[in-house]
C-alpha cells in the first residue's frame, strides 16, 4: 500500500512534463466510472491547477467510525481521485509531494501521517487554485454515502440530487456483495435497493472482466534478491537510520543487518551484536531500559531471545537469525576433549545410523559416512537397526548390528532424539564413550523440549542445516554447529521413458513422498491442487503430467486410500508405488522436467537436493531448511503463510506453525517454468553448479576436518 500510493506524484509529473499531457486524472483501481467527466474538464477551463474531492459533505460527530476525527486522521481529502492540470503551481505542489513520499509514504497515522494522502491536506496552502468538488457524485464512498440520498432511476443513480459521475468501493469484495465494504460497519444488512443494484452491477462487471481467475500476485519487493523476506523492522530501519545508501539495497542491506554494531561486549567469541540486533534493542523499550549489550550476559540473553523468539514474536524470515544462531552455537564442549589418534595422527571415527535404509534418513547417513571415508580416516560404519509397528515407522527395538565400536569418535547421523537414548544406552555397554556427535534430524519451527535432555549424552551437535541449527543453538550448553552433508552424486545412467511408462512429447512435473513420512508434512493434496489449477487457468501449447513417486502405502491404508480417491482417474497424474533402487530412482527424476516440492516444513530437502544435483529445475516451498538450496538465483521459491499445526499431523506440533504455500503461486511457476525452458535451464545449471560448490564431498570433508582439528588442539 505504501509503495504504490508514493507511486502516485512519480507518474503524474512524468505525464505532464515527459508525455506532455495538459491533464491527468488519477482514479484507484477500485472505482467505477459511470458518467462523462465534463464537469471537472469545466474546472480546468475555469484556471484550477489541482482537483481534489473531500472525505465528508458534512460534520460527522457520531461516534461510529469514519467520523470527523478518524478523517482528520486519514485525511481531509480522499486521494482515489486527483485531478492535475500543467502548470507552475501544479508542478510545484507535484515534486514538493514527491519528495515527501520518497520516504515518507507511511502508514503511521499516529505520526500524523497517512501514506500519499495526509500530505494533500495542505495542497489548497501551496495551490491557491485548488479546486474541491463539492459535487455529491464526485468519488461517493462508504464514507459519505450515508450523508447524501442515493437514488436510482432506471439504469442511471443520483447522489443528494446530482447525477452519480463515479463510485469508489473502497473494501468491496464482489464474492461477498452483501456486505459495501470491510472498512465500515454500516451498509451490511437490510441494503436498499438503488445500492444493491449498483453493487450487483459491479460484480457483474468485476466477474465478466476475469476476477478471481488470476492467482494473487506476490510484491515484487517484498525480499532482498537472496529472497529473504523483509519485515517491517528493517524497512523502518532503513527509512530512519541510512538515509544515504550508496547501492541497491535489496542487493546490499541484508549483509549490513548482519555486521557488528558499534556497541556490544566483545568478551565472548559466540557473541557479536549486529547491526539489526542493535535496532530492535533501540525500539523495545524493556529490552534498552532493563538490558545492557555491553555486558556479556546481557548480550547473553539478548542473543538468546533473537535466536528463540525474534522469529514468532516479530515474524522475522528465519534466514535473518540464522548467522546469529550460527555463532551463538559456537560454545566449548562441556568437558574436555580427549580423542586418541590412529592413521597418520587423525582420529578414528564410527558412523552410527540407518545406513541401509532406503529412507531419506537413511541416504543423509550414506552420505556422511562416505564421505569421511575418503578423508583417510579409520571409519568405520554402524547400523541402526529398527522394526515397523502399524502404520509408522515407530522404534520397536533398537539394536546395532554390529556392536563392535571402535572410534573414538563416535558420530550418530540423522538418529532423532526420542531414539538417541536408546542407542547411547546400548553403546555404553560395548564401547568407551569417546567424544559423541549427534547429527539429529528435525523439521518443525520448534525442537520438542522433552528430546532436548537426551542430548546429555553426547558432547557435540552437528546441524546439516542452519534450519536444525537456529532451533538448538542457545537451548543447550554445548556447542551446535553447522555441518552440511555431501549432496553431490554421481550422475544416473539415462534410461528411457518408455522404462518407467511415461508419456513421450509431455513436459512432466515430479514429486515423491513416503506415506510414512507425516503426508502432511509433504502436501501432496497441495501439489495436485497446484498442476490442476496450472493446467485449468494457465493456457500452454503443450501438454503436462504429474508424476507422483510413493512408497509404503500398504502400511498406511487409509492415507493411501484418501489420497488415490484425490487423484480419482485423472489421466494426467501418473502414480508411481513402490521401493525403486537408488539409481533407478534418479534415473526416473532425470526423465522428468522439473520437480515441485509445496512441502509445509523440512529439516533437509533431500528430494530437492537431488534434483539441483542432476541439474533440474525446482519449484519449492521458500521455507525451512530448503531454503539453504533454493533462491531466486537457483530455483522458484514458492510463497507462503503460517498457519498453525494440526493436532496429529506431525508429533509435538500443537501450538506450532508452519507454511501453507500458495497455491496459486506455485501453479503459476509451473506453468512459467514450461513456458520459458531458457530460463528454466540457466537456474537449474546455476543450482547445480551451487551444490557441486558448497556441498560436494571435498568441501564438506574439510568443514569437518577442521573440527576435529579444533577439537583435538583443545584436547
Amino acid at each position: 500500500m505504501e509503495f504504490n500510493t508514493a507511486i502516485k506524484p512519480f507518474l503524474m509529473e512524468h505525464l505532464l512534463v515527459e508525455g506532455g499531457f495538459d491533464r491527468v486524472f488519477y482514479f484507484d483501481p477500485d472505482i467505477l466510472l459511470l458518467n462523462r467527466l465534463d464537469l471537472l474538464l469545466e474546472h480546468f477551463d475555469e484556471g484550477a491547477s489541482l482537483l481534489l474531492t473531500p472525505h465528508l459533505h458534512r460534520p460527522a460527530e457520531g461516534d461510529s467510525d469514519p467520523n470527523d476525527i478518524t478523517i482528520m486522521r486519514a485525511g481531509v481529502y480522499n486521494l482515489g481521485f486527483l485531478g492535475a492540470s500543467r502548470s507552475a503551481e501544479t508542478l510545484d505542489v507535484i515534486r514538493w509531494w514527491m519528495r515527501r513520499l520518497h520516504r515518507t509514504c507511511i502508514n503511521a497515522q499516529e505520526q500524523g501521517i497517512f501514506v500519499d494522502q495526509k500530505f494533500m491536506d495542505l495542497a489548497p496552502c501551496f495551490a491557491p487554485n485548488t479546486h474541491i468538488i463539492h459535487n455529491r457524485g464526485m468519488n461517493l464512498a462508504y464514507w459519505n454515502l450515508a450523508q447524501v440520498t442515493f437514488r436510482q432511476e432506471k439504469t442511471t443513480w443520483t447522489a443528494g440530487g446530482d447525477p452519480l459521475v463515479f463510485f469508489h468501493f473502497s473494501g468491496f469484495d464482489p464474492r461477498h456483495p452483501n456486505c459495501l465494504s470491510k472498512h465500515c460497519r454500516h451498509f451490511r444488512t437490510d441494503i436498499a435497493p438503488a445500492l444493491r443494484n449498483l453493487l450487483d452491477q459491479y460484480s457483474e462487471l468485476l466477474f465478466a472482466a476475469g476476477y478471481g481467475k488470476i492467482p494473487a500476485a506476490l510484491y515484487a519487493y517484498g525480499s532482498f534478491r537472496s529472497g529473504t523476506r523483509i519485515p517491517e523492522h528493517v524497512r523502518r530501519m532503513f527509512r530512519e537510520f541510512t538515509p544515504d545508501w550508496p547501492s541497491d539495497p535489496f542487493e546490499t542491506y541484508e549483509a549490513y543487518l548482519h555486521q557488528p554494531s558499534p556497541k556490544g561486549s566483545l568478551d565472548r567469541e559466540n557473541l557479536i551484536f549486529t547491526n539489526f540486533q542493535h535496532y530492535l534493542w533501540n525500539f523495545f523499550d524493556n529490552q534498552r531500559l532493563n538490558l545492557d549489550p555491553e555486558r556479556a550476559d546481557h548480550l547473553t540473553s539478548l542473543t538468546h531471545w533473537y535466536v528463540k523468539n525474534a522469529r514468532s514474536e516479530q515474524s522475522l524470515d528465519h534466514r535473518l537469525i540464522e548467522p546469529v544462531a550460527c555463532r551463538f552455537g559456537q560454545v566449548s564442549p562441556p568437558r574436555p576433549v580427549s580423542i586418541s589418534h590412529k592413521s597418520a595422527g587423525r582420529p578414528d571415527v564410527s558412523v552410527v545410523g540407518y545406513l541401509q535404509t532406503t529412507s531419506g534418513v537413511g541416504t543423509v547417513a550414506r552420505h556422511t559416512l562416505q564421505s569421511l571415508s575418503h578423508s583417510g580416516l579409520a571409519v568405520e560404519g554402524v547400523d541402526v537397526a529398527f522394526g515397523v509397528v502399524s502404520d509408522r515407522s515407530d522404534i520397536s527395538c533398537v539394536h546395532l548390528l554390529n556392536s563392535r565400536v571402535r572410534g573414538r569418535i563416535q558420530l550418530y547421523a540423522n538418529i532423532n532424539a526420542d531414539q538417541l537414548p536408546a542407542v547411547l544406552k546400548h553403546l555404553q555397554s560395548v564401547t568407551d564413550p569417546g567424544y559423541r556427535i549427534s547429527m539429529p534430524a528435525w523439521e518443525l519451527e520448534e525442537f520438542p523440549a522433552e528430546w532436548l535432555a537426551a542430548f546429555d549424552g553426547v558432547d557435540e551437535i552437528w546441524a546439516q542445516t542452519r534450519w536444525i541449527q537456529r532451533m538448538l543453538a542457545g537451548r543447550l550448553d554445548k556447542p551446535v554447529v553447522y555441518m552440511p552433508v555431501a549432496l553431490t552424486l554421481d550422475l544416473p545412467v539415462a534410461q528411457p521413458r518408455v522404462r518407467y511408462n511415461l508419456p513421450e512429447e509431455t513436459f512432466l512435473f515430479y514429486f515423491s513422498f513416503d506415506f510414512l513420512s507425516f503426508i502432511e508434512r509433504k502436501n501432496p493434496e497441495g501439489i495436485v491442487a497446484a498442476f490442476r489449477q496450472m493446467r485449468q487457468r494457465h493456457g500452454s501449447s503443450r501438454r503436462a503430467a504429474l508424476v507422483i513417486k510413493t512408497m509404503n502405502g500398504n502400511f498406511a491404508k487409509d492415507r493411501e486410500a484418501a489420497f488415490l480417491e484425490l487423484i480419482g482417474d485423472d489421466p494426467d497424474i501418473i502414480l508411481i508405488n513402490g521401493v525403486l533402487s537408488r539409481a533407478d530412482t534418479l534415473s526416473l527424476m532425470t526423465c522428468c522436467d522439473c520437480v515441485v516440492s509445496l512441502h509445509r516444513c523440512e529439516g533437509l530437502g533431500l528430494v530437492v537436493a537431488e534434483a539441483m544435483a542432476l541439474g533440474l529445475p525446482v519449484i519449492a516451498t521458500d521455507y525451512a531448511a530448503t531454503t539453504d538450496l533454493v533462491s531466486p538465483a537457483t530455483g522458484y521459491p514458492v510463497g507462503y503463510r503460517l498457519v498453525p499445526v494440526k493436532k496429529g499431523e506431525y508429533p509435538f506440533g500443537e501450538g506450532q506453525k508452519w507454511a501453507d504455500p500458495d497455491i496459486g503461486h506455485a501453479a503459476w511457476l509451473m506453468r512459467h517454468v514450461m513456458n520459458h525452458p531458457e530460463e528454466a535451464q540457466q537456474k537449474a545449471i546455476a543450482a547445480q553448479q551451487f551444490i557441486q560448490t558448497n556441498y560436494n564431498a571435498q568441501t564438506v570433508l574439510k568443514r569437518q576436518m577442521q573440527r576435529f582439528a579444533e577439537l583435538t588442539k583443545k584436547a
